[in-house]
């Protein structure tokens, strides 16, 4: 069998910090085969760099996963945002220098191993994976420029490179255009022809360097203002196609064959121009791209994107790798640096490229300041250089590279009074300019590089509090009297929520003027000097050409001066970011996030620095669920075509806004020139709104589960919340999963649950309606729930919009008429029970504060059958509108519940749907029963004990009802079996089931997860914390009874370096072919986050066979702490036909790192 396995969705918010937001263009992911995948963004590109392509990215830190989310435009015009690609580091010491070798002195060595644990990459440790998580985030280009840590450090995108065909297309945009229906177009026309392979060369019209070009194809069109358009490249000429509607009624298939595409010529100047550049001490552009992360026990690690068949690559900066050969040099004694400073928790971090392969990275934490200097210079040897430059407890740092052979490096101080941002500036020199000046001396000499020690200028006075962000913004090109001087403007804040804004006014200095150095003894020197009343520092009248502080280079000098106080916020800020320009003459503009719950755009009003807009909440969110954004926002970004803003939750949840155009029909006639001109006043009297957001569980996700037909999924987690995830059409045949609603907000966390519901649409009098669950907590109550009519409406209507893009004539949208069902839910205040209500207005507009639910209440209740334009909930709605109504509570249990599982009846059948339900057991063997419930009645019907002698941690019942699998601490599998005749009544007595046949200690440990084979109800998976996966077989004899036979025992591939390693979930899936039905698909997760799936012999040779691993997921695809269970989608909802040999599966996961994920399996026979 050949496996191939593709990560369709990670939801997770996890913890969130400041400086753990980018976004950026960045590399696609690439799929299992090393193929690019199809680009899915507002902006995509072809570059010649990294033979990749360019798509918008947000990335988010959520614990210690790395996120790469892109954007897509629905056909009902909802952007959905979701995560496509995820990095998670492996290296989890807390000691980056290696332990010292002690001869002779065993004692010693075992008291240093004890103290500074070296643990192997995959080796995950439950206390060091709980409490370490990602504190900052920085991303960096190639080219020397610090890429897009805020929207106007970013060096501009290369432009797309011609095809190198001779008849190619090419497609006329505007990146920056306001018209919500021609971005959608360009989008979606961008993303038909990646799909066709098309070659296509993209002009933006708002390019100045192309408007050149884009008046000529006006003029050949004879259409202006209107985007998209498509010519056909002729040589030196061009053919006009037609606009968007040209291309969605065109013959593809002619198109196609229109354009010849030749390939030769090109790869030869490609190889050449490669080996030019190596030659002139550029390595290949093979590592354009990086990401620099930084966690909370001190380690730090640099991502690197390779090419498309090694996708990103992790290199270690801080931290143990497991080959010595591989670290050249080490951390410990280089330049006076103490290895137990590795050891604190990162509050900041930034990176400059100083070429492919080399790179400048910068840390700040509560020990001072530290540089790291990466050179990969193969992928046999990594030479990491560090140095402390600082002891004084730092919150921020930021690279600026200039054009003088140097850059800035600013960081601010973290002390209780008397704040300063300390400017540096670190010189290098490379190719003929590698000898450092007279006024530095070499840090690191690098073949074709030179590194010169900081050189420290001082400090700015002003800041009352912990400075925590920086932004820069270069090129304010100005002419004062007569003398050409560069301007730019660094911003800064903090927690004393005043923003202030530094000109940085740069001019040529004659030869005499000498730079002064300061060594490095005096760098920690200087910051205990006396210090000014800063409480009236800015006060100081400033005479022209005073300026704070003076910065010397080689042949100029900076001044340093005040530019502006900005007053708005009233918490800490925590980010700052400067919206790219398009010209020089474009005014600036500030975007600013805080604690207090805004999110704020500033620009320069007739020199008022002043708001000009505000998105979030600006009385705070009074109402709403846990993990909203009840404490604010800690970073802000801008998309890199400034249409969109992303902001970062305290919750961990990313919402997103973007900017509505106030004269739509105006912007379809007007000329570009026009736009350009009016763009301020647009940005002043914009509209920002809202986008569904990313959102996820932020404490570990204890249960899950699927809808009956597989519609949705259903997670809960000790974030005390569960939530409702469900398939969005994207594109003509993709689906990206989304939260859509938020079933329970409660006030315990959450600890299990079970959809109960039939597969029928309808509420029949025979048997449970479909859509409802069971949910338990930690507490005595079971819930149950049943879905609203609002619910209902919206899954008709993605279910409506899913089949209808795959061109199906018969659309049945799932619609439950039964007049029992409410219209809405709502959560009453200082209550745990969800109420049903039909008065939309009820509590929503009294304790929520002003929200949108009304709208999108509204668009709901005037949805048409046949219509899928539908509006996905935000953030505050889901906790507001999507509420389910809780219609009955199940009391029996002494103690907090632990699992649950379901037996849902055949449709027709007399017998009842039965859930088993268990509880913590605190020394008490009575409270080690399992409890039946009739879940239609909502009664006990059957206490089963003496099976176990502790907590029942997992239960699992077989597909036909038949048995009922539990086991737990006690390591004993006990196997119930359905009684003959004997019904299910309200009479706890008569149970119905009787133990059968137990195993004792069936493990050596505690049996974490069981679950029966749907194909065979006699064959039973078992995992253990021995690290062993056991498959079972319930043997029915005529004289002893049911006995259960050990079939098989394996273990999981990828055990990192343990002896072994624990299997935390077992799952079977379903829908085997019956040529291969003497096999079981099974999914193990383990301890590590890992997930592997295997083919298990289940015939009764099985002893002659052995399992195979078909599959294992990629570290980066996969979790990062334990996994708490699996779940194969069911078979109605995967449409798993048999195409050519190869089956289809959807299986989810859940874990305790927050994660949920989703993968798309195909499995070929």
């Amino acid at each position: 069998m050949e496996t191939s396995c593709k990560l369709s969705f990670h939801g997770a918010s996890g913890n969130s910090c400041p400086h753990s937001l980018l976004w950026v263009e960045a590399p696609c992911s690439t799929t299992n085969d090393g193929k690019v995948a199809a680009p899915d963004a507002d902006a995509v590109e072809s570059t010649e760099n990294n033979n990749s392509q360019l798509a918008d990215t947000v990335i988010y830190a959520s614990s210690g996963v790395i996120n790469l989310a892109t954007s897509h435009t629905t056909t009902s015009n909802n952007c959905i945002t979701s995560v496509a690609k995820t990095l998670i580091t492996r290296t989890l010491d807390h000691s980056s220098a290696p332990l010292p070798s002690i001869e002779g002195n065993n004692d010693a060595a075992a008291a240093a191993a004890s103290t500074k644990r070296v643990l192997a990459r995959g080796e995950a440790v439950e206390d060091a994976a709980a409490s370490r998580s990602v504190t900052a985030l920085a991303w960096f280009a190639a080219n020397g420029t610090v890429a897009a840590i805020d929207g106007a450090d970013a060096a501009s995108s290369p432009p797309p490179t011609s095809s190198s065909s001779n008849n190619h297309l090419v497609v006329l945009i505007s990146e920056g255009n306001f018209n919500f229906t021609q971005t959608a177009n360009q989008k979606n026309a961008l993303q038909l022809l990646a799909d066709l392979s098309l070659p296509y060369t993209t002009i933006d019209g708002m390019d100045p360097d192309q408007r050149e070009k884009r008046n000529e194809l006006f003029d050949i069109s004879g259409i202006r203002g209107n985007y998209p358009q498509f010519f056909l490249c002729k040589g030196e000429g061009y053919e006009f196609l037609g606009n968007y509607e040209w291309l969605e009624s065109c013959n593809l298939d002619e198109l196609q064959k229109r354009i010849s595409v030749t390939e030769s010529g090109c790869q030869e100047d490609e190889v050449a121009d490669k080996e030019e550049q190596t030659n002139d001490g550029k390595s290949d552009s093979s590592t354009s791209f990086g990401i620099v992360s930084a966690f909370s026990d001190g380690t730090a690690t640099l991502w690197n994107w390779k090419n498309n068949e090694l996708g990103w690559v992790e290199h270690v900066l801080i931290g143990h790798d497991p080959d010595p050969a591989k670290r050249a040099k080490h951390h410990a004694d280089q330049d006076g640096l103490d290895g137990d400073n590795l050891q604190e928790s990162i509050a900041d971090i930034s990176a400059v490229s100083l070429g492919s392969n080399t790179t400048l990275v910068a840390t700040a934490s509560s020990k001072g300041i530290i540089l790291h200097l990466s050179n990969i210079a193969s992928q046999q040897q990594e030479d990491v250089y560090s140095r402390q430059i600082s002891h004084h407890a730092a919150a921020s740092v930021h690279f600026v590279e200039t054009s003088k052979n140097e850059c800035y490096l600013f960081a601010g101080s973290a002390s209780p009074r008397h704040n300063k941002v300390w400017v540096y500036t670190i010189p290098h020199f490379s190719g003929k300019d590698m000898a450092p000046s007279s006024n530095s001396s070499a840090w690191v000499t690098l073949p074709v590089l030179t590194i010169c020690d900081p050189i420290c200028h001082g400090s700015l006075l002003g800041h009352q509090d912990w400075i925590s962000c920086f932004a820069w913004l270069d090129n304010l090109n100005v002419e004062t009297n007569g003398e050409d001087r560069e301007e730019a403007l660094l911003a800064s804040s903090g927690h004393d929520a005043k923003i202030r804004l530094w000109k940085f006014a740069t001019r040529a200095s004659s030869s005499n003027e000498v730079v002064e150095v300061i060594d490095n003894e005096d760098l920690t020197t200087i910051e205990g000097e006396d210090e000014v009343d800063e409480a009236i520092i800015d006060d100081l009248e400033e005479e022209e050409g005073e300026a704070r502080l003076m910065v010397y280079h080689s042949g100029s000098s900076t001044a340093v001066s005040l530019e502006a106080l900005l007053l708005g916020h009233e918490e800490p800020v925590t980010s700052l970011t400067w919206r790219k320009r398009k010209n020089i003459n474009e005014k600036p503009c500030l975007l600013s996030s805080s604690m207090d719950r805004t999110i704020l755009l500033w620009m320069d009003d007739e020199d008022v620095w002043a708001p000009v807009s505000r998105v979030g909440s600006a009385g705070g969110i009074l109402g709403g669920s846990i993990g909203a954004s009840l404490m604010g926002f800690v970073d802000a970004r801008f998309s890199p075509n400034c249409n969109r803003i992303v902001g970062h939750g305290y919750g961990g949840s990313i919402h997103l806004w973007t900017q509505e155009e106030l004269a739509q029909l105006e912007a379809m006639e007007t000329d570009e020139e026009k736009q350009e001109e009016d763009e301020e006043d647009e940005l002043l009297n914009a509209r920002w709104v809202a986008d569904p957001c990313v959102t996820g569980h932020f404490r570990s996700v204890e249960d899950m589960a699927w809808d009956p037909e597989g519609e949705y999924l259903l997670t809960t987690s000790t974030d005390q919340t569960t939530r409702l995830w469900a398939e969005v059409m994207v594109g003509p045949s993709e689906c990206r999963w989304v939260e859509v609603g938020r079933p329970q907000v409660h006030g315990y966390d959450m600890t299990s649950i079970a959809c109960v519901g039939g597969t029928d649409a309808t509420s029949s009098d025979d048997g449970v309606p479909r859509h409802r669950f069971i949910s338990g907590a930690d507490e005595k109550v079971l819930r149950v729930f049943d879905a609203p009519v609002s619910t209902l409406r919206l899954l008709g209507s993605l279910k409506q919009s899913r089949l209808a893009s795959y061109n199906d004539s018969n659309i049945t949208p799932n619609e439950d008429s039964a007049s029992w069902r409410v219209e809405r839910a709502f959560l009453p205040s200082l209550g745990l029970s969800n109420k049903a209500t039909a008065d939309q207005e009820q509590e929503s507009s009294k304790f929520s504060g002003p929200t949108n639910d009304d709208e999108f209440a509204e668009s709901l209740d005037t949805l048409e059958r046949k219509h899928v334009d539908f509006t996905l909930p935000s953030e505050r709605d889901l906790g507001v509108t999507t509420l389910w109504p809780e219609t009955r509570k199940l009391f029996g249990h002494e103690s907090e519940l632990v699992c649950l599982d379901a037996y849902r009846a055949p449709l027709g059948s007399d017998e009842p749907s039965l859930v088993a339900s268990s509880c913590k057991a605190r020394n008490d063997v009575a409270s080690a029963a399992i409890r039946l419930w009739n879940a239609k009645e909502g009664k006990c019907v059957g206490i089963l004990k003496g099976g176990h002698r502790s907590t029942v941690s997992t239960m699992s019942f077989s597909r036909d009802g038949k048995y009922l699998a539990s086991s737990g601490k006690d390591r004993r599998i006990c196997i119930w079996k359905k009684v003959d005749g004997d019904s299910l009544s309200s009479d706890e007595s008569a149970s119905g089931y009787e133990l059968a046949a137990a195993a004792d200690s069936a493990h050596k440990r505690i049996v974490w997860s069981v679950h029966f084979c749907p194909s065979m109800s006699n064959i039973i998976a078992s995992g253990s914390r021995d690290g062993f996966v056991k498959v079972w077989k319930v043997c029915e004899t005529s004289d002893e009874g049911p006995q259960l036979k050990e079939l098989l025992k394996f273990e999981p591939s990828t055990k990192g370096g343990k002896k072994s390693e624990p299997v935390t979930a077992v799952a079977f899936a379903e829908g085997l072919p019956d040529d291969i039905i003497q096999y079981g698909i099974l999914g193990i997760g383990t301890e590590s986050g890992r997930i592997e799936v295997w083919a298990v012999p289940v015939s009764d040779d099985s002893a002659s066979k052995e399992p195979t691993l078909l599959h294992a997921v990629a570290a980066n695809d996969s979790h990062f702490d334990t996994v708490k269970k699996l779940s194969w989608r069911p078979l109605a909802a995967t449409n798993n036909v048999e195409s050519g040999a190869a089956l289809q599966f959807t299986l989810a996961s859940c874990s305790q790192d927050s994660g949920v994920r989703v993968y798309n399996i195909s499995i070929s026979i």
